[in-house]
């Protein structure tokens, strides 16, 4: 069935179980909850944790306009998927995000990266340099043992971290760019944990093994 919510209006509140998916055929919906909100337009769904699993709703679900939402039971949102590829594989990121949202995602300011630029900065001689073409002076094992994973797992962690551009790994050895850039990413992320502890958030856990590289690196 189709329903028509006024501006203001409540179609959801957080903590309230509802049996219906919500797809926005016209109009436009805000999203409260844990501290933030966002806005979902046209052929934007929401309510799925009700809908599917009988969970109260994350979030207050307000119209921001004039807005119609269909709204489909179980049955109706199964099939709703099973013809809509695009709408299918949105919930599947959105609750495969949600199923890892403790974890940290893995990018160039992640701290598994800077673990290994921070392994692999003492042995760097080039200075100036932007791509991972030169090879440092470190082998595998050493590298693994110094930040205490197995190689398997380092060998995975340079074949998804090459795409940032700092550290590679081709042709069995390990590629940096120049000295500068490695350094440059690693004191903004050494900045970035202090200021995090300052201000009592998490993150500092790693400002110890960070210091012993300034160390051996004089930056």
């Amino acid at each position: 069935m189709e329903k028509e919510f006024l501006p203001g209006e409540t179609v959801v509140l957080a903590g309230k179980i509802s049996p219906h998916l919500f797809l926005i055929k016209h109009g436009s919906v805000k999203l409260e909850g844990n501290g933030e909100s966002f806005f979902l337009s046209e052929d934007d769904f929401f309510g799925e944790e009700g809908c599917f699993f009988g969970k109260p709703s994350l979030f207050n679900a307000t119209a921001r306009e004039e807005t119609q939402l269909q709204l489909m039971d179980r049955t109706e949102a199964e099939e709703f998927f099973a013809d809509n590829a695009k709408a299918a594989f949105t919930l599947f990121i959105k609750n495969s995000a949600r199923a890892n949202e403790k974890e940290e995602p893995f990018n160039a300011m992640s701290s598994m990266h800077i673990k290994l630029v921070a392994g692999v900065l003492p042995y760097v001689i080039e200075k100036s340099g932007t791509e991972p073409v030169y090879e440092a002076g470190i082998d595998l094992e050493t590298l693994a043992a110094q930040i205490e994973i197995p190689t398997d797992n380092l060998i995975d962690l340079l074949n998804f971290s090459k795409v940032f551009g700092y550290v590679a790994f081709a042709d069995g050895k390990i590629l940096t760019c120049g000295k500068d850039k490695l350094a440059a990413l690693f004191k903004k992320y050494n900045c970035e944990k202090i200021f995090a502890g300052v201000k009592g958030e998490k993150g500092t856990g790693t400002v110890s093994f960070l210091n012993v590289v300034n160390n051996k690196t004089n930056i």
